[in-house]
């Protein structure tokens, strides 16, 4: 009988430390199942985030990495035009839309705050934040502002044709949700779970 017992608290365990609801899911990281990528993960609030730009590639010209160069995505993930990162998150994951960065802004301080928490290392009561927005720069007949500036996709309508809300951090300085950029430009992405 104790054997059982025992054998039935080990299984439990094993089980629970696996978030339930998406099984890829383990110890902060997430693997996406399409490529094999590992991405760390935080969770701030109530809201699960990749803690790292996306870097999946869609093999259509849609998404590049900024000069062309690999290295560059491997430290500040993909640049994608507005349709592919619409699409471009994993399964169980999406795009945020300007509402959900809005809600991940007013948890870290607000607009005047959020900034100094999205940098890497950034602590905040003691704790590290975890979310590691980098300025990747952008894309649009040529590659601009690697390190200055980062522009990150949403999936919220832009108000005019073919264009989307987008955010933009300028790191140390401010963070902004008020952008809006036509499609054909190319931005970097973080995906938030469903």
């Amino acid at each position: 009988m104790k054997s059982y017992l025992l054998l039935g608290i080990v299984l439990c365990l094993l089980s629970c430390s696996k978030d339930n609801d998406d099984n890829d899911v383990l110890a902060n990281q997430f693997t996406d199942p399409r490529d094999g990528q590992v991405y760390d993960i935080v969770t701030i609030g109530e809201q699960t985030w990749f803690a790292e730009n996306l870097n999946y590639d869609t093999l259509d010209n849609l998404s590049t990495c900024y000069d062309d160069n690999s290295d560059n995505c491997f430290i500040y993930g993909r640049l994608y035009t507005g349709d592919a990162a619409q699409t471009a998150c994993p399964e169980g994951w999406h795009l945020p839309s300007k509402e959900e960065w809005d809600t991940l802004i007013d948890y870290l301080g607000g607009i005047e705050a959020a900034h100094i928490f999205f940098k890497p290392y950034a602590m905040q009561q003691g704790k590290p934040v975890g979310f590691n927005l980098l300025a990747g720069g952008w894309y649009f007949s040529e590659f601009k502002e690697i390190g200055e500036k980062g522009h990150y996709y949403t999936s919220t309508d832009g108000g005019f044709p073919d264009s989307f809300r987008n955010v933009t951090l300028v790191p140390d300085v401010s963070v902004s949700t008020s952008g809006i950029s036509s499609s054909g430009i190319m931005q970097n992405c973080r995906c938030i779970k469903d």
